[in-house]
């Protein structure tokens, strides 16, 4: 990953090791967003490219894995594949770490400069924990690979109102969800009161899933029933299962 952050803009997907890519358009549509935000100018046959590229990593199997798609400012497409991480859907323990930020726009989006991002979720792992969830003024902007979601003692649900978080792809799926089943959900600052009061912290990512944060710093979290952790988790293995949300990217080669 190149060190400027305006170097380059990224986003990794869930790929089923052949030409499938599940909710591409999403992420096509972020990363034309973060790279306007970074001064990038994203090519128009970008989705072209990444076919091509993907062809060389096709296999037999449909192993579900990550895929990190890169575009440089210097006209580069990296693609690299990694697997999922264990935890992936269950319950884990969260430590809290500054909020590193950048001039401009570049907080906020998958930039080149993702060291910071890495850093923290090292030192969460070296503590023990298993998540940073990263903060700005007392309140949870983010964490190092997923956005947070927070549901208070009456139900409703809050995700940061910030423009220092990123656009999380998996949020954005169970968003349009919770909508659909016509429950409320707020945009707010999620700063100490909130969390301290709450029913469910709940990490959402690409690699995570749906995660159950049980402790934060040590203190545990009020998970006793995780009515929406279960439904959440219930909905996006639906979602995977639904070919649907699936893109085959054959679609777009020549």
């Amino acid at each position: 990953m190149p060190n400027g952050p305006l170097e380059a803009v990224f986003t990794t997907v869930l790929w089923d090791s052949q030409m499938n890519i599940a909710d591409f358009g999403r992420h096509i549509a972020r990363l034309n967003d973060h790279a306007s935000r970074l001064r990038i100018n994203l090519p128009s046959d970008i989705k072209q490219r990444i076919a091509t590229q993907i062809v060389d990593y096709a296999k037999d199997d449909t192993e579900i894995k990550l895929l990190n798609i890169t575009y440089r400012k210097d006209d580069q497409l990296i693609i690299k594949t990694r697997e999922l991480p264990e935890l992936r859907f269950c319950k884990l323990h969260a430590m809290t770490s500054p909020l590193r930020k950048w001039l401009g726009a570049v907080t906020g989006t998958k930039h080149g400069d993702w060291q910071p991002y890495l850093d923290a979720k090292n030192l969460a792992e070296n503590n023990g924990a298993d998540l940073a969830l990263l903060i700005e003024e007392y309140c949870i902007v983010d964490s190092d690979r997923a956005s947070i979601m927070v549901v208070d003692d009456d139900g409703i649900i809050y995700v940061s109102s910030s423009n220092l978080s990123v656009q999380g792809i998996t949020q954005e799926v169970v968003l349009e969800y919770l909508a659909n089943l016509g429950m409320p959900v707020s945009y707010a600052n999620l700063n100490e009161r909130l969390v301290a009061r709450s029913r469910e912290v709940l990490a959402l990512g690409t690699g995570l899933g749906c995660c159950l944060v049980a402790t934060i710093d040590g203190q545990q979290i009020n998970d006793e029933e995780a009515v929406f952790f279960n439904k959440i988790q219930t909905y996006l293995a639906q979602h995977y299962s639904n070919t649907d949300n699936w893109t085959d990217l054959c679609e777009f080669l020549n």
